[in-house]
């Protein structure tokens, strides 16, 4: 496990955060278009037309069943495959494209369903949650913490309250980003900028104790994971890496569910929540 020293220098780097600034230049939209068509969650790729072609309904008998003309440079999403009939592409309300040369299906890019899956919101505990974590956030013993909600212009704040000794802790969220540390206090485990998109990378500069200043990088590894730790499996995870090799994993309405080292030791764990 790691020591109390480690977890506190580990705080210190980030409390002496002074700015940051966004290396990828990818930023989040509301709408991801792809070609014509606005590409969407569930979507496993398009089809676009090349020649006219039907669109068609599949019947209980394996038959098809002409539903209308599609015309040359349309495109369609396509959310399932069917192998019946040479290969149907499944686009939404029953209907189906079949697979000839007539029309041309492509997959997203990773870049693009990076974009699509970007977190923006959400990942704060949820008021009234009872989450208990060992280790604990800055040692290895076992602390729960009550979660209450208040807000303030455009943040929310999520205090999580220890049970055991009373020390307090904070999220604060709000459309700029996220960040975590102790009530009252400059001591910050992390200060991190939305959106979150997978593969995008950050740069905190910061000053040092000795006040030299140096460079921390941030990656966005996932925002999609599914990680099981003591309290159970969560979905949705996002896993932020740092340059020293550090790891936070944060689930939506949970916030932190588990820290760990370059080693993949466990720092920080969730193991219940009521």
């Amino acid at each position: 496990m790691c020591s109390k020293f480690i977890k506190s220098a580990l705080v210190a780097i980030f409390a002496l955060t002074v700015f940051t600034f966004q290396v990828n230049t990818a930023e989040a939209a509301s709408k991801v278009m792809w070609g014509k068509t606005e590409l969407k969650i569930g979507q496993i790729g398009k089809v676009t037309v090349l020649a006219s072609t039907n669109l068609v309904k599949l019947n209980a008998n394996g038959s098809l069943t002409t539903v209308r003309t599609l015309k040359k440079g349309e495109e369609y999403r396509v959310y399932s495959y069917k192998s019946n009939n040479g290969g149907l592409y499944g686009v939404g309300g029953g209907s189906y494209v079949q697979q000839t040369t007539k029309v041309k299906y492509e997959t997203p890019s990773k870049s693009k369903l990076a974009l699509l899956n970007a977190v923006t919101s959400g990942l704060s505990p949820k008021e009234g949650l009872k989450l208990t974590y060992y280790p604990n956030f800055i040692d290895d013993t076992t602390q729960s913490f009550i979660v209450t909600k208040s807000s303030l212009d455009s943040t929310t704040y999520s205090k999580l309250t220890s049970v055991n000794d009373g020390y307090e802790y904070m999220f604060a969220e709000n459309s700029s980003g996220i960040s975590f540390g102790m009530d009252e206090s400059d001591f910050i485990f992390f200060d991190l900028t939305y959106p979150f998109i997978e593969g995008k990378e950050t740069i905190n500069s910061y000053f040092t104790e000795d006040w030299e200043e140096a460079i921390e990088y941030i990656n966005v590894e996932s925002t999609t994971s599914t990680v099981t730790v003591k309290a159970g499996t969560f979905k949705n995870v996002v896993i932020i890496r740092y340059s020293n090799g550090l790891r936070d994993y944060l689930a939506p309405g949970f916030g932190i569910i588990k820290t760990v080292d370059s080693d993949g030791e466990t720092i920080t764990e969730l193991i219940s929540f009521q």
